[in-house]
């Protein structure tokens, strides 16, 4: 997987934050802690756990983000063609 530049890292901190109901900014605060369980909350109780079993495994984690669906998806929202 390639290398995210600001510009990318930023529209998915936005695109995060909105979907969990926070800001860009808190949510990169959150996760700059290592504190998991505090950036989970604003989830789903089955989504946190989902996401929490994902970075537990990171044989699991690059599986998951090296899969055509996950590259596909990280492209369209990336505006990438």
């Amino acid at each position: 997987m390639a290398n995210f530049s600001e510009k990318q890292l930023n529209q998915l901190l936005q695109m995060a934050s909105k979907k969990m109901g926070t800001t860009p900014e808190e949510l990169k605060r959150k996760l700059s802690t290592n504190n998991v369980q505090d950036t989970l909350k604003g989830m789903s109780p089955n989504d946190a756990a989902k996401v929490q079993q994902v970075l537990s495994n990171p044989a699991l984690a690059k599986q998951l983000l090296n899969s055509p669906q996950a590259q596909a998806i990280l492209k369209n929202m990336m505006g990438e063609k």
